[in-house]
């Protein structure tokens, strides 16, 4: 009872003081209006602003879309040029690549930075020859793309052929050197066209696109309106692609604000005639409704600006539920890639249509993005579609709910990526096929720096031909110096690296050691070609040359023996026909004279010295056989033959020469001296020096000879020395070792001995060297291989 008697106060209270109640209704029912207002205000201006970040990404998405085809472009373009540097069927090319990238304007072909391929060409007459690398305004974009081997887009700039446009870029190689770039243009009201900017223009937003002038370093702006908005509440995004900024900026900040205050004073009316008005209460259900109904139109044109930009981006966009994953709604552009309808789509899941292979990874970034460990997560995946064909797809998830909400729904931005994967796939296919090739090639391929010491590349066919593997090769930077053959290192890696100092190509030949320790004749064809301004690469091929050299060196002795062997020829011939017509002629002269003669003791003693000029021919043509033996034998037997032991052999037979002529002989060869020699021949060397020594001795001395032995580079030398009468060599030097030249009145010089010795060492593939004074001795050197 008690309460009510309260209640009832309360009530009297305020029937007995209606302004008073009238007041604080007033007050009461305009503090809460105000405060929905205010709340009200708080979540259009975040609506506002979630709207603008959401729209600068769809256009910034549609951007990037644009710049990706242009990448496909010139990557069609670049691939329409072969091995030497010349493009293929260009113009046909190009114009399907105009025609299917509606945003592309031209497409460009620029050798070495000269522009000299274009499409269309009507109108772009004046680019052609125009030099982008020794212009200012291009140089510095063009430098860029080749520093970092990727496309880049520069501009808006005014083209030379007239009209602003934008142009991108990619650098081309060619076996690894740089050929110029491959190059799209946009003209900028298409390329603005195509980011979408035109289907967001509104009364609330306005764009702006600029970049940094690399001349002035300013900002330069290049869209319409150039008011400034650096005080205004803006949105922008980077677009690295051509170093862009894109700027969203409300027309009217406040508009919002002005917006609430006919509702702020409505909610004063309304406040004021509720306390004025107290029994009139049935009033303010019909006001309420009123302004519900202005709410609910200004949030339906909301949405309907939001589902525009849902319905008509240019990538996949999907609104899914992100606790189970299913689509609550999908746009035309996802439908068409996954072939499935809109109604279908709303009973299915993400996982549904997800590669089994890409599954686990997407439901671990959806994990993260739940939890919030990440913010959003972008990432590459397959798609089946309805008929059960892959699609690549490149997906960006954003989640919509606050930080510290729980999660609920999350957005998803789909982009078709196969034609992307697709030429990956074809560069793939053509670098496999390139190493292929260099692996077939029958030669070791390989490729180094021209300053440091080591290769970077070694292909396989190293493995066949020396017995190393590439990865031995690239393990040690001094690896190929060290299998360089002793006598042909220094001068080969002097040769390397003083072409490389000036950049030229070289070819030389040389000896490797194989990993079975073998000796390998090698080609090394090396070339020599610039990576960029600083960097120096060598690129070559080592071919196996061992067969053709071992021919080679086979040949060149053959002709080697056989021009000995003709000089030998053309010297004996003269022998054989000056001696033979010496003595043919003293016969015919005989017979001559017996014939004429009638006397028979001249006929006697004609005869008498016939029969001796016959025994003298006799013994010419026995030395001539002789001659012809050591000069015919082209591959002598040859052994290892003691030298003492043919001395000893030869001592015995001089036995009774050395004794009758009280002939000294000192023997200082040491007994482990060997030299690889034909027996017969040695044997016949021994005993003519020997004899001569003690037959050309000196009248008023004893004969004196001394036998030395010692090593001189590639020879063993054997010196015999006498003290017999000498030789004058001014006189006699270039006729000592002829045949039957003599230099004594001995009655036993024959002009034989000299001669044949010269013969056998010769054959041998000896030399003979002599010392000689008069009257004082001669010294005789005999170099054995």
């Amino acid at each position: 009872m008690g309460l009510k008697k309260k209640i009832n106060a309360l009530d009297n209270w305020f029937i007995l003081h209606p302004k008073l109640s009238g007041t604080l209704v007033f007050i009461i029912l305009f503090s809460i209006l105000n405060l929905t207002i205010y709340f009200r205000y708080e979540v259009i201006r975040e609506n506002e602003e979630h709207n603008m970040h959401y729209i600068l990404n769809v256009i910034k998405q549609n951007v990037e879309q644009t710049l990706k085809n242009s990448y496909g472009a010139t990557i069609s373009l670049a691939l329409s040029i072969d091995d030497s540097g010349n493009p293929k069927n260009f113009e046909d090319i190009a114009k399907n690549l105009v025609a299917t990238y509606k945003s592309i304007n031209a497409v460009q072909l620029v050798p070495k930075g000269v522009i000299k391929y274009t499409y269309p060409l009507k109108g772009n007459e004046a680019a052609i020859d125009f030099d982008i690398l020794h212009h200012p305004l291009h140089r510095k974009a063009a430098l860029r793309a080749i520093a970092t081997k990727a496309i880049y887009f520069s501009g808006p700039l005014e083209l030379k052929q007239g009209g602003l446009a934008i142009i991108g870029r990619l650098p081309v190689y060619k076996k690894g050197r740089f050929w110029g770039f491959s190059a799209v243009i946009f003209k900028f009201d298409t390329f603005i066209k195509s980011t979408g900017i035109g289907s967001f223009k509104s009364d609330k937003y306005y764009f702006q696109l600029s970049k940094i002038n690399p001349e002035t370093h300013k900002e330069d702006f290049f869209l319409a309106d150039k008011s400034d908005f650096s005080k205004k509440h803006y949105q922008k995004v980077e677009i690295p692609e051509g170093d862009w900024n894109l700027y969203i900026i409300p027309k009217n900040e406040s508009v919002i604000f002005w917006s609430f205050m006919p509702v702020v004073f409505i909610s004063f009316l309304l406040s004021l005639l509720c306390g004025l008005f107290v029994t009139m209460l049935l009033k303010k259900p019909s006001e309420l409704q009123k302004l519900v109904e202005e709410q609910t139109l200004k949030l339906t044109r909301s949405r309907s600006l939001f589902k525009s930009i849902f319905d008509h981006a240019g990538l996949g966009i999907t609104h899914n539920n992100t606790i189970d994953g299913t689509f609550i709604d999908a746009n035309e552009k996802f439908c068409e890639l996954i072939g499935y309808s809109q109604e279908e789509i709303k009973n299915m899941n993400f996982m549904m249509i997800t590669h089994p292979d890409d599954l686990e990874a997407d439901l671990e970034n959806m994990e993260r993005l739940r939890s919030g460990k990440i913010n959003q997560y972008s990432t590459e995946k397959r798609y089946f579609d309805k008929n059960g064909k892959i699609n690549w797809v490149n997906i960006t998830v954003s989640p919509l709910w606050e930080k510290n909400e729980k999660p609920s729904n999350h957005i998803t931005i789909v982009e078709n990526i196969n034609q992307r994967k697709e030429a990956e796939k074809l560069i793939l296919e053509s670098q496999k096929k390139i190493k292929d090739l260099i692996d077939s090639i029958d030669g070791i391929v390989w490729e180094g720096n021209s300053v440091e010491p080591g290769l970077t590349y070694v292909s396989k066919k190293s493995e066949e031909i020396l017995g190393y593997t590439p990865e031995e090769w690239l393990a040690d930077p001094y690896f190929w110096r060290k299998k360089i053959h002793p006598d042909d290192r220094d001068w080969v890696i002097k040769q390397s690296i003083d072409n490389a100092k000036i950049r030229k190509p070289f070819d030389t030949e040389y000896r490797m050691i194989s990993k079975n320790g073998n000796t390998v004749w090698m080609r090394d064809i090396v070339s020599i070609y610039h990576e960029s301004e600083d960097s120096i690469k060598l690129r070559g091929i080592l071919i196996d040359i061992t067969k053709s050299k071992q021919f080679e060196i086979d040949l060149n002795n053959s002709l080697t023996l056989v021009t000995e062997q003709n000089k030998r020829l053309l010297n004996f011939s003269h022998i054989v026909s000056h001696n033979l017509r010496s003595h043919t002629s003293n016969i015919e002269s005989l017979i001559n004279l017996i014939e004429m003669s009638e006397d028979e003791n001249e006929k006697k003693e004609l005869l008498v010295l016939l029969k001796s000029v016959s025994e003298t021919l006799n013994e010419t043509m026995d030395n001539l056989n002789e001659v012809v033996s050591i000069q015919t034998d082209i591959n002598p037997i040859i052994e290892e033959l003691n030298l003492n032991t043919f001395f000893k052999k030869t001592m015995e037979v001089l036995r009774n020469q050395i004794i009758k002529n009280e002939a000294e002989i000192i023997n200082n060869i040491p007994h482990e001296a060997v030299v690889n020699f034909n027996p017969a021949y040695l044997e016949s060397i021994l005993l003519n020096f020997l004899s001569n020594a003690i037959r050309y001795k000196h009248p008023d001395r004893n004969p004196k000879i001394e036998l030395n032995f010692h090593i001189q580079k590639n020879y063993k030398v054997l010196e015999i020395k006498d003290n017999g009468i000498g030789i004058d060599l001014d006189k006699n030097g270039n006729k000592l070792f002829g045949m039957y030249k003599t230099f004594t009145n001995n009655p036993e010089s024959r002009g034989i001995g000299l001669f044949m010795t010269k013969n056998q060492i010769d054959a041998m593939k000896g030399k003979i060297e002599v010392e000689s004074t008069l009257n004082k001795g001669t010294t005789f050197k005999i170099y054995f291989r």
